[in-house]
């Protein structure tokens, strides 16, 4: 586990830092790590677990195809809120 520690600067609001600390702790992957661990799963529990999740990946990768779905391409209906400079 690693410690986390966010301080907070003498012109900022104590929210912005606790905004600061809560992302940090998500893109560790804290929470999520700790709620995996709460209860003990056994190794063949967590294989039946993975093979279901590798499905669900496959099925999903299988529709997106279909649909044309690019995975991290951005349609053209959705507007950036960007303005372009010319």
């Amino acid at each position: 586990m690693s410690n986390f520690s966010v301080e907070v600067r003498s012109d900022e609001p104590f929210e912005k830092a606790l905004r600061r600390f809560t992302s940090k702790t998500r893109k560790a992957g804290l929470l999520r790590d700790l709620k995996k661990r709460r209860f003990y799963t056994k190794p063949s529990v967590q294989k039946k677990i993975n093979r279901q999740k590798s499905i669900r990946r496959q099925q999903k990768a299988i529709r997106m195809a279909e649909t044309g779905f690019i995975r991290g391409a951005r349609s053209p209906s959705r507007s950036t809120g960007r303005r372009s400079s010319r």
